[in-house]
């Protein structure tokens, strides 16, 4: 059987209108629910969306180029689950492909925290030359609990944060289904993200006034005893101006960080253990001890600009060590960056650039 393709016009979209363009994109989304492996087409304009759109099993959404889904409300623009509705594992709405267009979340008209793309318990979730666009709060996409996560080509542009609370805000999270972590729906199972790259990508600022570029790009900030983020590669990306570190993976294994720019960031990579507290506890809640990540690896990057964070930051606590790091090849053009190592058994420092303005410190 060939896939269908349909296109949202035949189900109501008119542009600019937030009642009958909600309205209609829902409707083409519950028909490809009927009928699996449905590409949606929607059409040069822009649309107002209300309310958040949900996306069902193996459905691909195909936006043209000069596609605009802008946000007229305060939720969401695109979940792949109904709030009230049980998710477990990898089980849920999955193989959802996403392509094109523009995913405006209206931050300067609509200035409430929230998240443009929430896709939680699935696998393949597939999303390549979208750009998102002028966030509050939240994030460009919020992935807890996927395996097999692919984004290539896209923008990140534009990020805001009025009440200065949201510092920890990446545009692409990798999260973990854990309560308070992912409020859109779906069981607090422990379901982690693993098996990720993100490709070819541009992070910055949008030319909408009162937006600035990302505090972070892409990272994660919560965890569980012996829950790792797993085979994560972040590769030929562009950090432009990012707020804080621009990448942070938190307690992660075999994660492949190269070719990436970092331009005037105040900091490139953070790579943290977990040392206590809520992220240390297992998954019935007991106190459980701290656990450091395993196969990192950061090379051929280039970090380009003054920083006031470390270009590379890799720590952890309580005496529990990193395991296998390699940090090769990079290339530090500013005398203020520098690398900042402790708490690693079996390092590998390749002895060119990456030690150029002798500001590695070992402990």
């Amino acid at each position: 059987n060939w896939p269908m393709i349909i296109n949202a016009k035949q189900f109501g979209l008119k542009g600019e209108h937030k009642w009958a363009d909600t309205r209609a994109m829902q409707k083409a989304l519950n028909y490809a629910k009927k009928n699996k492996g449905t590409t949606i087409y929607v059409p040069q304009g822009e649309y107002h969306i209300r309310k958040p759109l949900v996306i069902y099993e193996a459905t691909t959404l195909l936006l043209d180029d000069k596609a605009i889904l802008k946000r007229c409300g305060k939720d969401t623009l695109l979940k792949n689950g109904r709030r009230f509705k049980s998710y477990y594992g990898y089980n849920g709405n999955s193989h959802i492909h996403i392509a094109g267009g523009t995913f405006d979340m209206n931050g300067y008209d609509y200035p409430y925290n929230n998240t443009t793309m929430c896709m939680g318990h699935a696998c393949d979730v597939q999303i390549v030359d979208v750009t998102f666009k002028d966030v509050v709060g939240g994030h460009c996409l919020d992935a807890c609990g996927v395996n097999g996560l692919y984004i290539n080509q896209c923008k990140f542009l534009g990020f805001n944060d009025p009440d200065g609370t949201r510092f920890f805000s990446e545009a692409v999270q990798l999260d973990i289904q854990v309560s308070g972590a992912f409020p859109k729906f779906g069981a607090t199972d422990g379901t982690i993200t693993k098996n990720v790259i993100i490709e070819n990508c541009y992070f910055g600022n949008s030319e909408t006034p009162g937006m600035q570029p990302w505090n972070r790009a892409i990272g994660s900030h919560a965890s569980r005893y012996h829950k790792y983020y797993d085979n994560i590669h972040i590769r030929y990306n562009v950090f432009e101006n990012m707020k804080q570190y621009a990448l942070t993976p938190l307690k992660n294994k075999n994660t492949y960080i190269h070719h990436n720019v970092f331009k005037n960031c105040e900091g490139g990579i953070r790579f943290l253990a977990v040392k206590d507290g809520k992220n240390a506890k297992d998954m019935k809640g007991n106190e459980r001890g701290t656990q450091a990540g395993n196969n990192l690896n950061i090379f051929q990057n280039q970090f380009i600009g003054e920083m006031r964070k470390e270009a590379i930051r890799i720590q952890s606590y309580n005496n529990i060590k990193h395991e296998n790091i390699v940090i090769a090849k990079n290339e530090f053009d500013h005398e203020s960056q520098s690398v900042y190592l402790k708490d690693i058994k079996h390092l590998y420092i390749s002895n060119e650039a990456d030690i150029r303005f002798k500001k590695v410190n070992i402990d």
